[in-house]
């Protein structure tokens, strides 16, 4: 299940506000920068301190994951080795693993007022058929797929309602 909408940054705000307002939500970076630990967003203010400071280091790429612990399943958080030849001499960064997290991507499309948003999370049916490729996420099985679908299907009615344009 995905969806992929242009929004400004004030309709971004209130997509994040929405999707913290569940105080059982676990908001996360996807990736963390490199050789630094992976970033959890608690609140709205949290969200939008970390979009302003990428703005400003030069970020247009923002990557973000959603888990929330009645789903069950497996979550986890992982340490990815890099090759220090390709990445300015760092070694390592952590990313978030789980077969039902429900991804964000933003993409600041050369403006930082039109955001191509992109909300996503797997089906039940591609995780299984893709379990034997990530052993490390556990069973698909564990997950509770109807709260996920429901979450997911929320979300990407708010980022609908909150659309200058669908991609």
């Amino acid at each position: 299940m995905q969806r992929t909408e242009i929004i400004n940054k004030t309709k971004l705000f209130e997509l994040i506000e929405f999707i913290l307002s569940d105080s059982k939500t676990e908001f996360y970076e996807s990736y963390s920068e490199m050789e630094k630990e992976l970033i959890r967003i608690k609140d709205l203010t949290e969200f939008k301190d970390y979009f302003q400071k990428g703005i400003s280091e030069g970020k247009t790429q923002f990557g973000f994951g959603i888990y929330n612990p009645e789903t069950k399943g497996k979550f986890s958080i992982s340490k990815m080795k890099l090759n220090p030849k390709y990445c300015n001499g760092k070694t390592f960064r952590y990313r978030i693993d789980g077969w039902a997290i429900i991804f964000i991507h933003l993409d600041l499309q050369n403006d930082k007022n039109n955001i191509e948003c992109n909300v996503s999370v797997n089906s039940k049916t591609r995780a299984e058929n893709w379990k034997s490729t990530n052993p490390e996420f556990g069973n698909p099985e564990l997950w509770e797929w109807k709260i996920i679908e429901s979450n997911a299907r929320k979300i990407i009615s708010r980022l609908k309602k909150n659309t200058q344009q669908k991609v």
